[in-house]
C-alpha cells in the first residue's frame, strides 16, 4: 500500500493527504506505516498498545472459566480483564471468552446426560469431602470407589487434605490388592493431579479421566457415595462427639457395612459380592490391551477436537473425556441415556 501511495505522489506530484483522501486511506495511518518502514519495524500491528510481559495462559482460562457465563453474555470480564490488560489486547481476550462460553454452554446441555456404569472393577473414582466433628473441627476424608458394584475402597481421614504422595502410596496399595483398574475418574483438584499420582496411574497402565466440576453424568455416583458415608456416620453416633482418631475408625466401619447392604440397583445383591464376581471382566486388561485401549481414545479425541468448533485446554479435555467415555460405550462398560433414551455410539459429536 506504502508503495502504490508513492507510485502515485511520483506520478502526480499530489500530496500525501490528497492521496490518501482520494484512495479512501487514513493519511495519519499511511504515515505511521512510513515511519515503521523506515524503522525497519513491523508495518501493520495488531490495534491497542503493545502488550507487556509473558501471559500466563493457564491462569487466565482458569479465570474465564470462574466468570458467570449466560447464553450470551459472560458477567466480570472488565475486571478480569483489569488483571491481564497488559498481557492480551481486547480483542484476543474477549475472543478467550466467547470460545470458553460456547464450550461451556456445550458442557451445559450434557448434563441432562446419564451414565451407568455396568461393569465392576473397570472405572473408580476418587474425590475429597469434608465433615465437621468434636466442636467443629473439620475432617478430610479421601474417598476411594468402585462405580460398577458401588464398592468403597478406601477412605483415608485426616486434619489435612490427603496429598499428592498418600493419595499416591494409596493407590498403589490398592491396585496391588483388587488390580488396577482400566480407568480412573477424577476432578481437577491439584492433589488428585499430582506429578506422583499421575507416575503411579501410568506404572499400572490405568487411563484417567478428568471431569470439570459439578459434572452430573460423571459426579453423581462419587457424590451420593459420599453423602451415603455421611448419613451412615450420623446414623451410627453423634458426630460432634467425636475425636480424630474415634473418627476414623467409625467412618471404616461405615464404609464395611455400606459394601455389605444389598442394593436393588444390584439387582439385590451387595457392593461386596458384585465386586468379588465381576473380577472376570478385568482379567482381558492386561498391558498390550490397555495400550490399545488408550491410543484408540487418543485417536478418537483428535477427530472429535477436529469437529469441535475452537480449540482450547477446556475443548481438548472434553474431547478426551468424550472419546474415553465413547469407547467405553462401545465395550459395553458403560450405558449412556438421555430423558430415559439410549444414545447411540458417537452421536453427540455429529448431530449440531
Amino acid at each position: 500500500m506504502i508503495e502504490a501511495v508513492q507510485s502515485v505522489k511520483q506520478t502526480t506530484g499530489a500530496s500525501y493527504g490528497l492521496i490518501c483522501q482520494e484512495l479512501g486511506l487514513c493519511y495519519n495511518s499511511v504515515r505511521r506505516w512510513k515511519q515503521r518502514q523506515a524503522a525497519g519495524e513491523e508495518i501493520i500491528r495488531k490495534p491497542g498498545p503493545c502488550k507487556a510481559g509473558a501471559l500466563e495462559l493457564h491462569a487466565l482460562n482458569d479465570d474465564i472459566c470462574r466468570l458467570a457465563h449466560g447464553r450470551e453474555r459472560t458477567h466480570g470480564t472488565g475486571a478480569l480483564l483489569a488483571r491481564y490488560q497488559t498481557m492480551i489486547s481486547h480483542r484476543d481476550f474477549q475472543e478467550l471468552v466467547r470460545k470458553t462460553r460456547s464450550e461451556m454452554r456445550r458442557a451445559k446441555r450434557a448434563l441432562s446426560r446419564k451414565i451407568a456404569w455396568l461393569k465392576p472393577g473397570l472405572v473408580w473414582s476418587m474425590d475429597d469431602a469434608e465433615v465437621a466433628i468434636n466442636g467443629g473441627q473439620k475432617v478430610r476424608m479421601h474417598v476411594v470407589h468402585d462405580l460398577g458394584s458401588r464398592y468403597t475402597l478406601s477412605v483415608l481421614a485426616g486434619e489435612r487434605l490427603a496429598d499428592g504422595r498418600m493419595i499416591a502410596d494409596n493407590l498403589r496399595k490398592l491396585f496391588k490388592q483388587y488390580g488396577a483398574p482400566l480407568f480412573f475418574k477424577r476432578d481437577n483438584g491439584g492433589n488428585l493431579n499430582h506429578t506422583v499420582v499421575d507416575e503411579v496411574l501410568a506404572e499400572f497402565h490405568v487411563i484417567p479421566i478428568n471431569s470439570p466440576p459439578y459434572y452430573p453424568p460423571y459426579n453423581g455416583a462419587m457424590e451420593h457415595k459420599q453423602g451415603e458415608l455421611k448419613a451412615q456416620l450420623d446414623k451410627r453416633s453423634d458426630l460432634e462427639l467425636l475425636c480424630l482418631p474415634v473418627f476414623k475408625l467409625a467412618v471404616e466401619v461405615c464404609a464395611h457395612e455400606l459394601n455389605h447392604i444389598r442394593r436393588r440397583i444390584l439387582n439385590g445383591q451387595s457392593s461386596c459380592h458384585v465386586l468379588e464376581n465381576g473380577r472376570a471382566a478385568l482379567k482381558p486388561y492386561n498391558k498390550r490391551k490397555r495400550k490399545e485401549a488408550f491410543e484408540a481414545i487418543k485417536t478418537l479425541a483428535i477427530d472429535i477436537t477436529a469437529n469441535l468448533e475452537q480449540h482450547t485446554p477446556i475443548g481438548a479435555e472434553t474431547a478426551f473425556r468424550y472419546a474415553a467415555e465413547t469407547w467405553m460405550q462401545s465395550n459395553h462398560i458403560i450405558r449412556v441415556s438421555q430423558h430415559g433414551k439410549v444414545l447411540p455410539t458417537f452421536h453427540r459429536f455429529f448431530a449440531r
